[in-house]
């Protein structure tokens, strides 16, 4: 899985409140934040949970009173998209940073992992609270609904998660539309909706020609309608 390179807090105007942690509040934030993500891919979640719930909750007591809406931004782009947001709707808003909305969503995939996949999904739902422009966590969200094999939510969590990556970082935004454009795809094969979703693996593959999944699912699609068959039910998700 992969871990994030997290920025100090910010609010930007119009309608931010700016109030960032003390350095020393911040440092341990940080720092537990990545002993949970190296518990995590030691393959420690019932570990790395215990070390992100103290870390939630103190956000969550840091923040316990204020008025108005919190945000946990990555860039300043995505911050300044969720000020114009709040602004719009004649709210106060602050941007705390992404170390709380990130500990929100390695706890969710922490319970992933622990099969607790109610739990897993109010997790993910608090990090889109906090991030709502984020596509991973949006994916994230997707693939829970795909555990469930709740193939229309799903599809539209994905598809959520694809116009989200208009917010993705440079480095990530192939990466955030592949993975977003294979869970719609997966979604639309178990609907029995074949043609829309090799559209969408080909759009992968125009992405990125050697996206090994969009290649195994565009051969799937192919096999499915050799023998007639609109689905093939009971397979495991792929990432």
């Amino acid at each position: 899985m992969a871990l994030f390179v997290l920025a100090s807090g910010c609010a930007i105007d119009p309608g931010a409140q700016t109030q960032p942690p003390a350095a020393t509040t911040q440092a341990e934030d940080l720092a537990d934040f990545e002993k949970a993500g190296l518990l995590l891919r030691q393959g420690k979640p019932s570990e790395s949970l215990q070390v992100l719930d103290s870390l939630i909750d103190r956000f969550e007591a840091r923040h316990r009173e204020r008025k108005g809406r919190i945000y946990s931004a990555r860039t300043r782009t995505e911050s300044l998209h969720y000020m114009t947001l709040a602004a719009k709707d004649r709210q106060n808003a602050i941007d705390v940073g992404p170390t709380w909305g990130h500990a929100q969503y390695l706890k969710g995939y922490a319970l992933v992992e622990l099969e607790r996949i109610p739990e897993a999904r109010r997790a993910i739902e608090r990090a889109i609270e906090l991030a709502p422009a984020n596509a991973q966590f949006r994916s994230e969200l997707g693939h829970i609904y795909q555990i469930d094999k709740s193939w229309t939510k799903a599809l539209e969590v994905f598809t959520e998660a694809e116009r989200a990556t208009e917010f993705s970082l440079d480095d990530e935004k192939v990466r955030h539309q592949t993975r977003a454009l294979r869970g719609q795809g997966f979604a639309l094969i178990e609907m029995g909706r074949l043609d829309e979703a090799e559209a969408r693996y080909r759009r992968c593959l125009a992405l990125d020609a050697n996206d090994p999944v969009a290649q195994m699912e565009l051969r799937l699609i192919e096999s499915l309608r050799a023998r007639g068959r609109m689905t093939l039910p009971g397979r495991p998700t792929p990432l």
